[in-house]
């Protein structure tokens, strides 16, 4: 297991955590890491993601979609030394319009069953939309 550090103090925390992960000590994380700024961001918006993909609760969907999109298009931007190629910048705001794409239909589908749910109605629109784009994860392994 090998961990990057910006500054010579991340270097000996580094080397801290990841002894007491060998030694298996008690307080010791499964999933402790050191990140820098840029990568701590893609690592929330890929659990985002995950969470949106695993079919979160059709009330949290189009806040979960909006904020990957936010966090997406603050990638897209040159900041410090995690400067992206043209091409990575112009994928990431693309996917970045595809989430917010996603944030509005989930955000109509949501008002849509709502208001048939105050209506008393049952239809199409009142079941929960919950498409996965692949199998949980216990079926993939």
């Amino acid at each position: 297991m090998h961990r990057f550090a910006d500054k010579p103090g991340q270097a000996q925390a580094a080397q801290e955590t990841e002894a007491r992960h060998e030694r298996g000590t008690p307080g010791s994380r499964d999933e402790e890491y050191l990140l820098t700024e840029g990568e701590a961001l893609l690592a929330a918006t890929l659990a985002l993601m995950t969470g949106f993909g695993h079919g979160c609760c059709t009330a949290h969907k189009a806040a979960m979609a909006s904020r990957v999109a936010e966090q997406l298009a603050l990638l897209a931007r040159p900041a410090g030394g995690a400067d992206r190629s043209p091409d990575m910048r112009a994928f990431l705001l693309r996917l970045c319009q595809r989430w917010q794409q996603a944030a509005q239909e989930q955000a109509a589908a949501s008002r849509a069953a709502a208001i048939q749910a105050l209506a008393g109605t049952s239809g199409p629109a009142s079941l929960p939309f919950s498409v996965l784009w692949h199998e949980p994860l216990e079926t993939l392994q």
